[in-house]
């Protein structure tokens, strides 16, 4: 029985003690200007990457990404996201002082759904700079930002030039 105490409490509780203490006394680094640590990145992408799964598993893009969807989604993608996440036709240009990294989407793309991708541009991502841009746009609106982020590097042929058109 002794063993199984020593084994329970080395096991169950003192890894989640420490680590309570490990934040608690401040030996977690919280500079924005610092990479943070391989293992903090990706436990937080991995949180969000899930939370962003399970809170879209039921939504349902209405009707298809058009070509017109995919252009009024680019045109509000240069107009509101591109100064944070990349412009369409301009070469690679991430800012690495700011923390966390902004995803530049037309070089990278992304391997999030238009669900998923509506969520996000909607609600935002808590303790990230993605704000929540719902009240914003409307329904359709972010739709179509949707639709065009997740073809954003695999555009129909034209789509870009009519984006990217002066009026």
């Amino acid at each position: 029985m002794k063993s199984f105490l020593t084994g329970f409490l080395v096991a169950i509780v003192i890894p989640p003690v420490l680590v309570f203490l490990f934040f608690r006394l401040g030996f977690a680094d919280a500079q924005a200007d610092v990479r943070p640590p391989t293992w903090e990145s990706r436990v937080l992408f991995a949180a969000v990457h899930h939370s962003v799964a399970r809170q879209a598993a039921g939504i349902v893009m209405p009707g298809a990404a058009t070509e017109e969807r995919l252009v009024r989604g680019g045109k509000l993608f240069m107009n509101g996201c591109a100064g944070c996440h990349g412009e369409l036709g301009k070469p690679f240009g991430e800012d690495h002082t700011n923390y966390p990294r902004v995803p530049q989407l037309p070089h990278i793309g992304t391997q999030y759904t238009e669900p998923q991708i509506y969520l996000v541009v909607k609600h935002g991502v808590r303790m990230t700079a993605m704000s929540a841009y719902g009240r914003f746009y409307s329904e359709e609106e972010l739709w179509s930002i949707a639709a065009f982020v997740r073809q954003i590097r695999n555009l129909p042929v034209g789509v870009q030039e009519r984006i990217l058109a002066k009026p």
